[in-house]
C-alpha cells in the first residue's frame, strides 16, 4: 500500500483540480445540445462525454507522471511474470488491481458514445492499442514505470470487463429517430366526362313505347 501512495500520490491533486472543471462543463456542453435534441438525451450524452474526457486527461497523466526514487524505465516483456510476482508471499496485488481498473471505466463508457466499438472484440483490440501505446510511451520518457506485457493483458481485459459490464445499455444514449414526414395527402376528383347515351328510334318503338302507350300495343 505504500508504495502505491507513493507512485500515484500526484494524482490526487491532479484529480482534485480537474472533476470541478469537468463539473462545469458538463451543463454547458448540455444547454448547447439542448438545442437540437431532447432534455434528457443532451444532458446524459454531455456527462458521458465530460467523464470520458476526464478519465482520458487522468489516465494521461498518469502516464507521464515519474516515480520518485527511479529515474529510468525498465522493461519486462515476458508474459505472467508480474502477475506471478504479486501473488507471491512479498507481492503486491494493488499493481494488478491498478492496472485492470485504468482501461475499465473507458472500456465501459466509450460503447456509449462510438458505434463502431459496439462489440466487445473491438473494445478488446482498441484497449490492446491503447495500452500498447501507454507502455510505450512510459519506456521512451524515463518515468522511472515499469513497462510490462503483463500491463497490456491487464489493462485490455479490465477494458473488456467495463465493456462486458455496460453491454446492456449502449443503445440507451442513442438519440430518437427523426419523425418521417407524411406528404400532405389531396384529394382528387376525377372528372368523368358525361356520354350522352342515345337510344335509337327502332329499340324505342319496339320496347319503351308499348309500356309508355299501353294502347299502341
Amino acid at each position: 500500500m505504500e508504495a502505491l501512495l507513493r507512485a500515484f500520490w500526484g494524482m490526487i491533486p491532479i484529480s482534485a483540480i480537474a472533476l470541478p472543471y469537468a463539473l462545469l462543463g458538463w451543463p454547458l456542453l448540455a444547454a448547447r445540445r439542448r438545442r437540437r435534441l431532447p432534455a434528457r438525451f443532451a444532458t446524459a450524452t454531455a456527462g458521458v462525454d465530460c467523464a470520458a474526457t476526464l478519465l482520458a486527461f487522468l489516465v494521461f497523466c498518469l502516464v507521464i507522471m515519474p516515480v520518485s526514487g527511479s529515474s529510468e524505465s525498465t522493461l519486462d516483456l515476458v508474459p505472467g511474470s508480474d502477475i506471478t510476482a504479486a501473488f507471491a508471499d512479498d507481492g503486491s496485488l494493488w499493481q494488478v488491481i491498478g492496472n485492470v481498473l485504468l482501461l475499465c471505466p473507458l472500456g465501459a463508457l466509450l460503447p456509449l458514445r462510438v458505434h463502431r466499438l459496439r462489440t466487445l472484440l473491438r473494445v478488446a483490440l482498441a484497449a490492446l492499442l491503447a495500452s500498447v501505446l501507454v507502455e510505450g510511451t512510459q519506456y521512451l520518457i524515463h518515468c522511472g514505470r515499469v513497462t510490462s506485457a503483463d500491463d497490456v493483458l491487464l489493462n485490455t481485459a479490465g477494458a473488456t470487463l467495463g465493456a462486458a459490464l455496460s453491454r446492456r445499455g449502449w443503445r440507451a444514449l442513442d438519440p430518437p429517430p427523426p419523425p418521417v414526414a407524411i406528404p400532405a395527402q389531396r384529394r382528387r376528383i376525377c372528372e368523368s366526362p358525361t356520354l350522352r347515351m342515345r337510344v335509337p328510334r327502332s329499340v324505342w318503338d319496339q320496347r319503351y313505347a308499348a309500356i309508355a302507350h299501353p294502347e299502341r300495343r
